[in-house]
């Protein structure tokens, strides 16, 4: 994420702050201070808020530890003042794995709940009088901050295990979906549960004035959106084949022809690459649409294509899945590739069409 920087490296991850948090400090010392400067209160603020954010990246360590135990991958936590995100590599994908990585969050945040209780009555000889009206009295500062820390985690960790995915209560409903059912149609119902639940939140904190509640369901309603999106998209891209997107290979060039020819003839014919041939079964390269609209036939009519060609056009087989070479076009930015069964070039791949599928 732009704008985050590192600030340490715990168990190989990488742990870094985005530089918008200053502004959440900001606001905590102005409001803390709006009524008159107070030392006290303000560092005790100040210190609750870190507290809170340090308890928020246990959480997502819970998440990449328990990620990792299936080979999965973090590239960072970043922080936010909305939160926490472990930016995992992917979502484990075997049976009950997903599960464990979402449910590792919360359940950091209950340890840290029982921690606190138990520290509590061994230092104190009681415990938190939880249901009691003295356990709501924040006059003692040095209590008020451990209560605090208390509930902020007993909170951190019940929120998120509502069933709103993509969170990880939402997350733990697909796993549990998906030992009855396929992957994309468990994330289609939980997509929907999270989006009906996050209407309920948005329409809760419009009409009870909660902004920030308000933010939550607008974001958790596109987000669900979102990620049934991304999978099916992967659905099909896993499903589907070279062979299955290909066309016959019926605008292309040989070596030898001018480029004054090959960019008139391209403007009656689609696509927005070109194979060029160096004789039968024998492709030397291709050009793209964008190349020979610029080409400047006038000042070079007799310029050949053997100059312009881009070398070692991209071969695969028609068996190859269209999520690999969708990842490996994207990333060379390259507009086609042949499709060949080792004897014969059976036809063309053009990105345009592959990206449109997706």
């Amino acid at each position: 994420m732009k704008g985050s920087f590192h600030i340490a490296t715990v168990s190989g991850i990488p742990v870094k702050i985005h530089w918008s948090f200053g502004l959440l400090l900001l606001w905590v010392a102005y409001e803390t201070s709006k009524d008159g400067f107070q030392p006290v209160l303000l560092l005790l603020s100040i210190a609750i808020v870190l507290s809170v954010f340090f308890c928020v990246i246990l959480h997502e360590f819970g998440h990449a530890l328990a990620a990792r135990k299936f080979g999965v991958k973090t590239f960072d936590i970043i922080m936010t003042p909305i939160g926490g995100i472990a930016r995992l590599e992917r979502m484990p994908e075997g049976r009950g794995q997903e599960f464990w990585v979402a449910i590792a969050g919360p359940v950091v945040n209950f340890l840290i709940v029982g921690v606190i209780w138990l520290s509590y009555a061994l230092f104190k000889g009681e415990v938190f009088p939880l249901f009691s009206s003295s356990f709501w009295n924040f006059d003692q500062e040095a209590t008020s901050y451990f209560k605090i820390i208390l509930l902020a985690n007993g909170y951190l960790g019940t929120f998120n295990l509502l069933p709103a995915f993509p969170m990880d209560g939402g997350r733990i409903l697909r796993s549990l979906l998906s030992l009855r059912m396929d992957r994309a149609k468990a994330t289609q119902i939980a997509s929907y549960a999270g989006q009906g639940i996050a209407f309920l939140m948005f329409g809760y904190g419009v009409m009870h004035n909660r902004p920030t509640l308000t933010l939550i369901g607008v974001f958790i309603f596109f987000a669900a959106r979102q990620e049934n999106k991304a999978l099916q998209r992967q659905t099909w891209l896993t499903k589907t084949k070279a062979s299955d997107l290909m066309e016959p290979i019926e605008h292309s060039f040989e070596i030898g022809q001018t480029m004054s020819e090959a960019k008139e003839k391209i403007k009656s014919v689609k696509g927005e690459g070109f194979i060029v041939w160096a004789g039968p079964e024998k492709p030397v390269g291709y050009l793209t649409r964008e190349l020979l609209a610029n080409f400047d036939s006038t000042r070079y009519p007799e310029s050949l294509i053997d100059a312009w060609v881009i070398p070692s056009p991209t071969v695969v087989s028609p068996e190859t899945p269209a999520a690999q070479l969708f990842a490996f076009m994207q990333h060379h930015k390259i507009p086609l590739a042949l499709v060949s069964d080792h004897f014969h070039y059976k036809g063309i791949v053009h990105w345009k069409k592959l990206s449109e599928g997706v």
